[in-house]
């Protein structure tokens, strides 16, 4: 099974590793989407930062040599609490799988994965996001619709 993703959806990729970067920067793209890519906590930083809009999914290592990745979900959380984070390391302890999860973290994956595992994630951490857009449209509507936004008594 092929896994596409949403037409133009960006997803930024955090990794040290240039050959992991590069691996998951072409089957996400082959999905469909908009890939940006940081070598580091910093520079990952800089671009949720910079992003406009926010980007919809990261997909980051836990462990790099500027810092950790739980930085990156928490960056990615403020910026946009909508913004899916999944967190991958090859150093897998639960102590760091259940921080990266308080931390907002969408998924905690093992290096290594396949690209298909990886695809499958982000596919359902993209539909993850997009229910929590539309979620937030409709709670938008209702406020602006809802019988206490009328004023009575006058006429």
């Amino acid at each position: 099974m092929v896994t596409r993703l949403s037409s133009n959806v960006r997803v930024l990729v955090v990794d040290d590793e240039p050959s992991l970067r590069e691996m998951l920067s072409i089957a996400l793209r082959r999905a469909g989407a908009e890939v940006a890519t940081a070598s580091g906590v910093a520079s990952a930083n800089e671009l949720i930062r910079d992003a406009t809009p926010p980007f919809p999914l990261v997909i980051t290592d836990l462990l790099m040599p500027d810092g950790s990745g739980l930085e990156v979900v928490e960056r990615a959380k403020k910026r946009a609490g909508a913004t899916e984070v999944i967190v991958m390391t090859a150093h897998s302890t639960v102590e760091s799988a259940i921080e990266a999860m308080k931390q907002g973290a969408y998924d905690f994956i093992v290096k290594p994965f396949s690209p298909a595992h990886m695809l499958a994630q982000a596919e359902k951490a993209l539909e993850k996001h997009a229910l929590s857009r539309e979620n937030q449209q409709l709670r938008a509507q209702l406020e602006i619709h809802s019988p206490r936004s009328l004023e009575f008594g006058t006429s």
